[in-house]
C-alpha cells in the first residue's frame, strides 16, 4: 500500500491540531538513527525534587492500545466488521485516500506518514540480506528460528485477513480489488508495532505518537509515564542535565538478548543487551521415546545460557527429560478416561508426572543415579555447544560476506554490522558456556557414585566381550 510521506518539519503542525505538547523537544533527523527527539533548551533536574521538567505531553485519546482499537470500532462500522471477522487483529489506520464512504479518519491516519517505510527488523530484510538469515547457522544462532517462525505467522495472518475480509464489500474494494495491500504492508505494520510499542503503566502495550520517536540508550536521560489525566508524558530523569541540542533518549529495557533486540527493534545495543542465548534441543537420534517426549513436554525444548557479572549459568528443563530412558524408570502409557477419550501419559518411577514434565530436574533428586543423569545432561549440552561453535568457526567470514554482498548495493551495511555484533556476542558466550560445562563434567566424573557406576559398566562391558570371544572359539572348534 503506497502512502505519501510527510516531512518531519510538518510534525509540529500535526501536533498542534491534535493537542500534543512538544514542550522542550523537537523531532529531528539523527545521523545513523533515523528520527529522534532533541531538547531545545538547557534543562536539569535534581535527584530529590518535585520540579520535574516535562518534555512532551500526549493526550490519552491518541494512545493506540487495545482499548483504543475497541473505541474506534464503536464509531466506524466497517472497522467493527473487520475486527469481528479477523479475530481482533490490530490494524493501523493506514488507509489510502479514497472516495468510499464509511471510513472515519483519526490522527493516526496522518501520523503513520511520518513513520519510516523501512524498518531494519529481520522480517523486513531483503532477499539478499536474508543470506545472513540463511547464514545464521553460522552467525545469528538465536534469532533465526524466531525470524522464520514470524514470517510464517505473518503470511498465515495475511492470508486469513484476505480470505475473511474479501467477503466484506467495503474492505474488498479498498484492499483487494485493486491489490492495494500486500504481504509486505502487513509485515511493515507488524514491524512498526514491534519496534515502537511501549509498556505503559496503565494502558499496557501501546503505540504513542511522537514519543515513539525517542531512541534507546543504556544511559537514558528521560523516561515516560502516565499522569493523573491519563496523558503520556516524557520527563527528565533525576540527576540529569542536558544542553540545547542534546538528544533525549529512553531505555527500552535490559531484559532482551542481542538476538531479541535485533528481532524486535532492528539494532543491537551491546551496553544494554542481556548476555543470553537460547539454543533449540532435539531428541537424541536413537531415542525411541523422542517423539513422545516432544509431544508431551510442557515447555520449549531448548536450553538457555546466561552470563551475569561474568558468571555463566544455564537452564534447560527439557534436557533432563531428554536424557531419561525406559530403563531409568520413565514410562509412557496411553490411558482412557471416563469419557472414553484416550490420552498420552508419562510416568516417572510409577508416578504420573504428565502435568510436571518441566520439573524433571526436581523429579530425579534422591534417585541413586541422579549424578549419572546430570552427567548425561551436561554431555548432551556440551555436544550441542561444540557443534554451534564449530559452525561459527567454519562459516564464511563476515568480511567476505561484506565484500561480496555490498558490491552493487545488494545488502545494507547495517545488516552486516548487526550480524557481526551478534556473532561476536554469541561466540563469546558459547565459549564461556563450553568452559563451564567442561568444569561441571569434570566435577561429575570425580563423584564417587559416578566413578562406581562407570566402573561397573566397564566391568560388565568387558565380561560381555569375553563371553562373545568365548562363544566364537567354541563355534570354531
Amino acid at each position: 500500500m503506497a502512502t505519501s510521506k510527510l516531512p518531519v518539519e510538518t510534525l509540529p503542525t500535526w501536533a498542534m491540531f491534535n493537542d500534543v505538547d512538544l514542550v522542550d523537544v523537537e523531532a529531528r533527523e539523527i545521523p545513523g538513527c533515523g528520527l529522534g527527539l532533541l531538547v531545545n533548551k538547557e534543562l536539569s533536574r535534581e535527584e530529590e525534587t518535585f520540579d520535574i521538567p516535562t518534555l512532551l505531553r500526549i493526550p490519552y485519546e491518541l494512545v493506540l492500545s487495545a482499548k483504543a482499537v475497541e473505541s474506534y470500532a464503536k464509531v466506524d462500522k466497517n472497522f467493527r466488521q473487520l475486527l469481528d471477522v479477523c479475530g481482533h487483529k490490530m490494524v493501523l489506520s493506514d488507509r489510502p485516500k479514497t472516495t468510499m464512504k464509511g471510513g472515519v479518519s483519526t490522527p493516526w491516519t496522518e501520523y503513520v506518514k511520518f513513520l519510516p517505510p523501512q524498518v531494519p527488523v529481520t522480517t523486513l530484510w531483503t532477499e539478499q540480506e536474508r543470506i545472513l538469515e540463511e547464514y545464521k547457522d553460522h552467525v545469528l544462532t538465536n534469532s533465526q528460528s524466531a525470524t522464520a517462525a514470524k514470517i510464517v505467522t505473518l503470511t498465515d495472518e495475511f492470508d486469513e485477513l484476505r480470505e475473511t475480509s474479501e467477503a466484506l464489500p467495503f474492505w474488498n474494494e479498498l484492499f483487494w480489488e485493486s491489490d492495494k495491500v500486500s504481504l509486505i504492508d502487513w509485515a511493515r505494520v507488524d514491524a512498526w508495532f514491534r519496534s515502537r510499542c511501549l509498556e505503559l503503566p496503565k494502558s499496557g502495550e501501546a503505540m504513542v505518537p511522537v514519543l515513539d520517536l525517542a531512541n534507546h540508550s543504556a544511559q537514558a536521560n528521560a523516561y515516560y509515564e502516565e499522569n493523573s489525566k491519563d496523558e503520556v508524558v516524557l520527563l527528565l530523569r533525576p540527576g540529569c542535565r542536558v544542553l540545547s541540542g542534546d538528544e533525549m533518549t529512553i531505555s527500552y529495557g535490559d531484559a532482551k538478548s542481542g538476538a531479541e533486540m535485533l528481532f524486535s527493534y532492528g539494532f543491537i545495543d551491546p551496553a544494554s543487551a542481556a548476555d543470553r542465548i537460547t539454543l533449540p534441543l532435539a531428541p537424541l537420534e536413537d531415542d525411541p521415546l523422542g517423539k513422545a517426549k516432544l509431544h508431551i513436554f510442557g515447555g520449549a525444548p531448548s536450553v538457555e545460557f546466561d552470563r551475569t557479572n561474568g558468571t555463566l549459568s544455564w537452564k534447560s528443563p527439557f534436557a533432563y527429560f531428554l536424557c531419561l530412558n525406559e530403563e531409568d524408570g520413565l514410562d509412557f502409557r496411553v490411558l482412557q478416561d471416563t469419557g472414553g477419550s484416550r490420552e498420552l501419559k508419562v510416568f516417572w518411577q510409577e508416578e504420573d508426572v504428565t502435568d510436571t514434565t518441566t520439573s524433571f530436574e526436581q523429579h530425579i533428586d534422591g534417585h541413586p543415579l541422579v549424578q549419572i543423569f546430570r552427567l548425561r545432561v551436561v554431555t548432551v549440552l556440551q555436544d550441542l555447544v561444540a557443534g554451534q561453535l564449530e559452525r561459527l568457526a567454519t562459516g564464511m567470514s563476515l568480511d567476505d560476506l561484506d565484500a561480496s554482498l555490498s558490491e552493487g548495493g545488494l545488502i545494507c551495511g547495517a545488516c552486516i554490522t548487526a550480524a557481526a555484533t551478534l556473532r561476536e556476542q554469541e561466540t563469546s558466550l558459547l565459549e564461556a558456556a563450553m568452559k563451564s560445562l567442561e568444569d561441571q563434567k569434570t566435577q561429575l566424573l570425580a563423584d564417587e557414585n559416578v566413578v562406581a557406576y562407570l566402573g561397573s559398566m566397564e566391568v560388565a562391558q568387558n565380561e560381555l566381550v569375553e563371553a562373545e570371544a568365548s562363544n566364537d572359539e567354541e563355534d570354531f572348534s
